[in-house]
């Protein structure tokens, strides 16, 4: 029988009331199971990501489950499509919450959709949704005049701190003096490119930024635009589908072949379909995992035991990150806790403080037994050591990779430190 199905409020208010110590005991004799769901693009321009954000986010449950469920249930993952559609990604958060019955969800990929579901879902119905790739400014400024109601958190970085380190990667590091920036033009996208040549020109440099939209048959037009100004190279700042026809197009039209890829297509995937005859010497950026740490190793590792192949996609620890913070909230709060709990539990595993875990099952069950006997955990995870404010916002590294013989491999490690350090360059 599930705690929602017992016939005494009374009953539910003194599992409410108890200690943590007794909750796993309470929840277990109620044969409860703890519904989650994962709403990511399947399909789409973005589904060549979202699966294996998905497959992460489900490897995370997973391995809780094998450390023993939360309050010794068992976690059921409810899997639903976006297919990179703000419309459809609202339509399968509501079968989620109203059909399903989640109490959190994990997802979902682009800002756009994720602004959706939040505004159209998740908030009405007291759901907590934690995104592991919405980067747009525009969470924050929601969240600070409370209009989220403490109802999301990310486990990726605002984009007005990725900007900055793009610029740097650019002026800095390639050197380059004059650039354009292509940009896929949505919420995210715009801020990106806006806070990468705001930082560019503050640091000498001159950009140029041109905007394209999803699913057009050619790019020729935006091609022809970034290529004013005599560019030494283009900043792509795009989902995987359109970056390919841009960074074509481009090379086509005789453009330098110096290039900076951003986040979605600063992939091994997207440098094999373009060639490394077009691509080596490339520069990416993104927001990702320190790969060298255990907590990465232990999540890499673990996802190819399961799925024969290593994690590569963006985005692949942050979605894994996103749903062992969830669950460990769970772990956290009494049974049958609302979103705002959740919430604050989530900020709470996060805050550095108590007993450190990290990924994988023996992680798992060291902090469920902690926080069973009432003791803090501090979650360091496949990302790295994740800190989520009262904002929902977080702090995360920037990977910065070269393609050198065809493949992408990461060269330099920007810690959160670094990152913010970026950030007050430019006005």
């Amino acid at each position: 029988m599930n705690l929602r199905s017992l016939p005494s409020s009374a009953a539910l208010a003194l599992c409410l009331a108890a200690s943590p110590a007794l909750w796993p005991a309470q929840a277990a004799a109620a044969g409860c199971t703890v519904k989650v769901g994962i709403l990511l693009a399947l399909s789409g321009s973005l589904g060549e990501l979202g699966q294996d954000n998905a497959r992460s986010a489900e490897l995370a449950a997973q391995e809780v489950n094998a450390a023993g469920g939360v309050h010794g249930c068992k976690v059921e993952v409810a899997l639903a499509d976006t297919q990179t559609q703000p419309s459809v990604g609202v339509t399968a958060a509501k079968g989620l919450v109203d059909l399903k019955g989640v109490r959190a969800i994990v997802g979902a990929n682009s800002s756009g959709t994720t602004m959706a579901v939040m505004r159209s879902v998740t908030v009405p119905s007291g759901v907590l949704l934690v995104s592991p790739t919405a980067a747009s400014t525009e969470f924050t400024s929601l969240s600070k005049q409370g209009l989220t109601k403490g109802l999301f958190l990310r486990t990726i970085m605002s984009v007005k701190d990725e900007g900055p380190a793009t610029a740097y990667v650019a002026a800095k590091l390639a050197k380059w003096k004059r650039i354009s920036i292509v940009y896929v033009n949505n919420a995210f996208g715009r801020t990106y490119a806006e806070t990468t040549e705001r930082t560019f020109e503050a640091m000498g440099g001159r950009a140029r930024i041109v905007p394209y939209n999803l699913n057009q048959p050619s790019y020729r037009a935006e091609v022809t635009s970034a290529l004013q100004g005599n560019p030494q190279a283009l900043v792509l700042i795009a989902y995987p589908t359109g970056g390919q026809s841009i960074l074509k197009q481009w090379i086509s039209a005789g453009g330098p072949r110096h290039f900076l890829l951003a986040n979605s297509v600063d992939t091994q995937h997207f440098v094999d379909i373009l060639g490394a005859k077009y691509l080596d010497g490339a520069w990416g950026v993104t927001l990702g995992a320190q790969t060298g740490q255990p907590g990465y190793k232990a999540f890499a590792d673990a996802f190819a035991k399961h799925y024969g192949k290593p994690p590569s996609a963006p985005y692949d620890s942050n979605a894994y990150d996103a749903m062992a913070v969830t669950l460990l909230a769970m772990a956290a709060s009494p049974p049958q806790a609302g979103g705002r709990t959740l919430a604050k539990a989530a900020r709470a595993v996060t805050a550095g403080n108590g007993v450190a875990v990290g990924p994988g099952v023996a992680g798992y069950r060291a902090a469920l037994k902690a926080l069973a006997a009432g003791r803090p955990v501090h979650y360091v995870g496949a990302t790295g050591a994740l800190r989520i404010d009262a904002l929902g916002d977080v702090k995360v590294p920037v990977v910065v990779s070269r393609v050198t013989a065809g493949r992408l491999i990461a060269a330099k490690t920007l810690g959160a430190h670094e990152v913010e350090a970026l950030t007050s360059i430019a006005p």
